[in-house]
Parts: C-alpha cells; sequence; structure tokens
C-alpha cells in the first residue's frame, strides 16, 4: 500500500466518520434542549433556561464532538480534495482550501468557547446571587453574541466560499456531487452573511448544515472509489 492509497483510505474514513459524529453533536445538545429549538434562534437564552445538570454535561460533550464532527476531521477531506482538484486550478483551488482550513480554524474555536465557557456559567447561575447574575448574564450575552454573530457567522462565510468553490471545480471531476457541494456553499455563504448583518430570511439557511453529514458520507465514498475505479487525480503532482 503506497503512500497516496493510505492517504485516500483515510480521507474517506474520517470523512464518514466525521458525519457520525456530526449527527451526534447535533443530537445530544437537543436532548439537553428536550429538542426544544428556540433556543437554536436565541443560544443567548441559555443561561437562564435552568437546565439539569445532566443537560449542561451534554452540552459540554456536545461541543466536544463538534470539534471533531464539523472540524478537525474535515482537514483530511480539504486536503485530498486539493490534491485532487489542483492540476485543473492550481490558484484558485488552493485559495479555497485556505479559505476553508481557515473555516475549520474559526470553528474549532467557536466550539471550545460552548465546551469550555457555557457550562461552568450555566452551572453557576442558579446558585449565584441577584448581583451576580445580572453579570453572569451580561457576560454569557456578551461572548454568546461574539461567538455566534461574529466568530460563527465569519466561519460560516469561509465554509461558504470553500463548498462554492471547490464544488464548482469538482464539476469536472463529479457533475453531481460537485453541484451539490457548490449548492451548499452557496446557501452556507448566505447564511453567513445574514448572520454578520442580522438578515432573519438569510440566516435562515444555516439549514443546510443539515444536509453536511450527507455530503460526508457522499464524498467519503466517492474518495474510497477512486481506488477500485484506478483513477490516481494526485499522479498530476509527480509532472508539478
Amino acid at each position: 500500500m503506497n503512500n497516496e492509497t493510505s492517504f485516500r483510505q483515510i480521507t474517506a474514513i474520517t470523512a464518514i466518520l466525521a458525519a457520525v459524529l456530526n449527527v451526534a453533536s447535533t443530537i445530544i445538545p437537543l436532548m439537553a434542549l428536550d429538542f426544544n429549538f428556540e433556543f437554536l434562534a436565541d443560544p443567548g437564552e441559555l443561561l437562564t433556561a435552568g437546565l439539569e445538570p445532566t443537560a449542561i454535561e451534554l452540552f459540554h460533550w456536545g461541543s466536544v464532538l463538534v470539534v471533531f464532527g464539523w472540524c478537525l476531521l474535515f482537514i483530511p477531506a480539504a486536503l485530498y480534495l486539493w490534491f485532487w482538484l489542483k492540476p485543473h486550478s492550481p490558484g484558485l483551488v488552493t485559495l479555497y482550501t485556505v479559505l476553508g482550513l481557515t473555516g475549520i480554524v474559526f470553528c474549532a474555536l467557536v466550539s471550545a468557547i460552548g465546551a469550555s465557557f457555557w457550562p461552568p456559567m450555566m452551572a453557576a447561575y442558579p446558585q449565584a446571587a441577584e448581583a451576580q447574575r445580572e453579570v453572569l448574564e451580561v457576560v454569557f450575552r456578551a461572548v454568546t453574541d461574539f461567538a455566534f454573530e461574529g466568530m460563527y457567522a465569519l466561519n460560516s462565510i469561509l465554509f461558504g466560499f470553500w463548498w462554492l468553490g471547490i464544488g464548482l471545480v469538482l464539476r469536472v471531476e463529479r457533475r453531481t456531487l460537485g453541484i451539490a457541494t457548490a449548492i451548499m456553499g452557496v446557501a452556507i455563504l448566505g447564511a453567513g452573511i445574514g448572520w454578520t448583518f442580522r438578515v432573519h430570511p438569510l440566516a435562515r439557511l444555516e439549514a443546510f448544515y443539515f444536509f453536511e453529514p450527507i455530503w460526508a458520507i457522499w464524498l467519503g465514498i466517492v474518495i474510497w472509489r477512486r481506488g477500485e475505479q484506478g483513477d490516481h487525480g494526485m499522479d498530476g503532482l509527480a509532472a508539478t
């Protein structure tokens, strides 16, 4: 087994694993909220929701899973797509990949806030005095707004450009997957702009994130099968 085959197989497996953890990272926090989707529209209300310790713990682990399901496990896919598609448009594919990897960094930072910041404050709030609660509410709201209207929005814009750009190039190799990727890119880019400028109809396009696990599994299968089809898209690297 050569290095190219190992890289391809690792990428395919991590993409599918990311999809599984992605679903888990979505379901676990919703379990903590008894599947009350209203909190998703305004996460700042979580502090005063009066969640039980078990629910707060679920939030912690949900955020930890986001780091892998939405972030780190997509790094091999981003790099593989760069190697695969680079011969078609070296400059643009490199630009899209840098945007995608930067988006992954912001994704991880937002998730770190969710894992380390939210649970302790939610646990401290019920026992705090009235004056302390007011301070907690202000701080919680400020950090949450920064994370979602700032970093999360920027993350979505970066991911959107990555999916859109890579999808347009990917159409040359896998037309249907490329078009689906570009459509996701447009939607997520719109959601990021909506969060940034508080345009609520655009922000609702973030619902397209729910298709990310399907996309990740699809991409993983396509990458795995490239080896079976004898399609060595990275061979061109030796000539560049």
